[in-house]
This record gives structure tokens, C-alpha cells and sequence, in this order.
């Protein structure tokens, strides 16, 4: 082996393990490290635009400074928009809730009289209290997540670190935005002349990635649940605002939007209106939808997709909600996506290699 391919097979060693160790402390550093990742991804997003303005002569931190308060201007609307009609419905759904459970019952109670050899007496007092038990379920559940509320708030530690998070984001987003193009000059000067131009391919081949992503998948499965929203929202769905959001954000699994979305908007419908017109109606809603994502969304935002599989998908989101909580269902996809693009590299250096080629 000559010093050449020594130092080459060791700087691939020594890379992998330094690669391994950087996931390690990832990992368990992952509590203080959330603000940083939500505002690099932010800061990512918005770094085309400001080069634009940048472009046409704007000054690089003013464009920054405008674009933080449209985006922070744009996410405190939404936020102050979407939480109050969410929690009307919310509480309008537990109001209405014994209804729901009475049409149930409605429903089964026929089906177990037709059984024979059961005891009816016994099988209603089962589904009674079965039923009674479903019924309380939401307000255990809002009584649970203000429980886990109030406990990560109780301590003086995690109250600080709320508050230096709401700190940390945008100034680290400033900062990113600021000195993005520097910092890919001086990570990019760290590399090897050598291996210089197919690590720069393989970036723009990451970043090609990432971008078809954020502005094709996500932004579809936006406009998908907006639509949803308003459809359910005229089909007097109760919860269809939480339900449409819903069914948008799980269609970047394709098909699973349809699935988890269609089946409890049209059974709470039906429970609401006791009319089967209006089941009709949100199943013509999710119909319109599916058909205009098929001709109009998908080929005119999304184009090409990021060639993920929608078990690959499924996996990367759950393992993102395992190991990140919420900012790791955000980024599980790009992450994937970005790992499928290192994957198809290294397999393609594998078939070129003698171990592969060699008869």
C-alpha cells in the first residue's frame, strides 16, 4: 500500500469516527442545541431571499434585519390567528362530545342485539361504561399536558433556558443570516484542494435536495391542509381546523393525509349533522383536494420529489419525535433527505471500486 492510499484510508477513518462523535454530542447536548438547529433551518430558508437583496444592492444586514421582522411579523399572525379558533373548537368539540358518544352507542347497540348468545344487559353495561370512559378522555388529556406543562415549567432552570431560548433564536438566526455565504467560505476552505470540487458537487447536490423539500413537499402539504381547513371548515366538520392542518402535514407521506384525515372528519360529520349528505360533502372535499394536488400542486410546486420512500419518510419522522421531540419531526425528512443523497454517493463510489469491479 503506498503512503498515498495509507493517508487517504486513514483520513476516511478519521473522519467517520470524528462523524460518529459529533452525532454522540448532538445527541446529548440536544436540549441546548434545539434553538440553534430551528434557527439555522430558519436561517437556511431565508437566506436566498436575502441574497436577492443583497443583489440588487441592498446592504447584506439591512436585508437581513427586514426579512427577520417579515418572517417574526408572519409567525406571531399565524400564531395569534390560529390558537384562538383552535381552542373555540377545541372547546366547542369536549361541549359537544356526549352527543358524538350517544350516536356511537346508537350505532353499536343494534349490532349487539343481533348477536346471539350474548347477554345484552351485560354487553350495554360494558359499552355504557366504555364509552363514559372515552368520553372523559379528552379532558384527561388536557389535564395531562397541563400536568407536563406546568412540571418542565416548575424549575427555575428550565424557565430560564425557556426564556434564553426566545433569545438565542432570533439573535443566532441574525447572526447565521448575516455570515451565512462567509461561513460556507471558511468550512469550504477547511477541505483539501484535492477533494475540493466533488465535495462542492456534493453540497449543491445536498442543497438541491433541501431546497426541493422545503419549498415543494412542505409547501405543498401547506396549501393542502389550508384547503382541507376550509372545506371541512364548510361541511360543518367539528375540528376542522385541527383536523384539516392535520391531514395536510401527514400527506408528505403520500396517501396518509387521505387515510387519517378522511376517516374521522366524515365520522365526526356525520356524528355533528346526523346527515349523510354532509359525509358526502367532505368526501368531495378530500376528492377536489387529492385531484388538484395530483394536477395543479404537485407538478407546479413540488416538481421533482426528493426520492424518498414513504416508509424511509414514516421512519425518519418517528425516529425524529423519538430523539428530538417536535423540532425532530420538523427535520426528520431534510435529515433523510440529506442522508439518501450521501447514501447514493457512497453507493456509487462502491460500484466503482475494484472491491466491487474485480472479477
Amino acid at each position: 500500500m503506498t503512503a498515498d492510499k495509507a493517508d487517504h484510508k486513514y483520513a476516511w477513518w478519521l473522519g467517520g469516527l470524528g462523524f460518529l462523535t459529533f452525532l454522540v454530542l448532538v445527541y446529548f447536548s440536544r436540549r441546548v442545541l434545539t434553538p440553534f438547529f430551528i434557527a439555522f433551518a430558519v436561517a437556511y430558508l431565508l437566506d436566498p431571499i436575502v441574497d436577492r437583496m443583497e443583489a440588487k444592492k441592498f446592504p447584506r444586514t439591512l436585508s437581513v434585519l427586514i426579512m427577520m421582522f417579515a418572517f417574526l411579523l408572519l409567525l406571531a399572525a399565524t400564531v395569534a390567528l390560529l390558537f384562538p379558533l383552535l381552542q373555540v373548537q377545541a372547546e366547542n368539540f369536549i361541549q359537544h362530545l356526549p352527543g358524538y358518544i350517544a350516536v356511537v352507542q346508537g350505532w353499536i347497540e343494534p349490532l349487539l342485539e343481533r348477536i346471539a348468545g350474548i347477554d345484552q344487559a351485560k354487553a350495554q353495561a360494558i359499552l355504557k361504561d366504555t364509552l363514559a370512559k372515552f368520553g372523559t378522555l379528552p379532558l384527561k388529556v388536557l389535564s395531562a399536558g397541563s400536568d407536563v406543562l406546568w412540571g418542565s415549567l416548575s424549575g427555575l432552570f428550565n424557565i430560564v433556558l425557556m426564556i434564553a431560548n426566545l433569545v438565542i433564536i432570533p439573535v443566532a438566526m441574525f447572526y447565521l443570516l448575516r455570515d451565512f455565504d462567509v461561513i460556507n467560505e471558511k468550512a469550504l476552505s477547511l477541505i483539501p484542494e484535492r477533494y475540493r470540487e466533488s465535495v462542492l458537487a456534493l453540497i449543491k447536490d445536498i442543497d438541491a435536495t433541501l431546497a426541493g423539500f422545503v419549498r415543494g413537499q412542505l409547501m405543498a402539504a401547506i396549501l393542502m391542509g389550508i384547503l382541507y381547513c376550509i372545506g371541512l371548515f364548510i361541511c360543518g366538520t367539528p375540528m376542522s381546523l385541527f383536523i384539516g392542518l392535520a391531514a395536510g402535514l401527514a400527506s408528505l407521506v403520500p396517501y396518509l393525509g387521505l387515510v387519517l384525515g378522511f376517516v374521522p372528519a366524515a365520522f365526526m360529520t356525520f356524528a355533528q349533522t346526523q346527515d349523510w349528505m354532509s359525509v358526502l360533502g367532505v368526501a368531495g372535499v378530500f376528492a377536489v383536494v387529492q385531484a388538484l394536488e395530483g394536477m395543479v400542486i404537485t407538478p407546479r410546486v413540488v416538481g421533482e420529489s426528493i426520492g424518498l420512500h414513504p416508509i424511509v419518510i414514516m421512519v425518519a419522522v418517528l425516529l425524529g419525535a423519538e430523539f428530538f421531540g417536535f423540532v425532530g419531526v420538523l427535520l426528520g425528512v431534510p435529515i433523510a433527505a440529506v442522508i439518501n443523497v450521501l447514501f447514493k454517493k457512497g453507493l456509487g463510489l462502491y460500484k466503482e471500486s475494484n472491491f466491487f469491479t474485480a472479477s
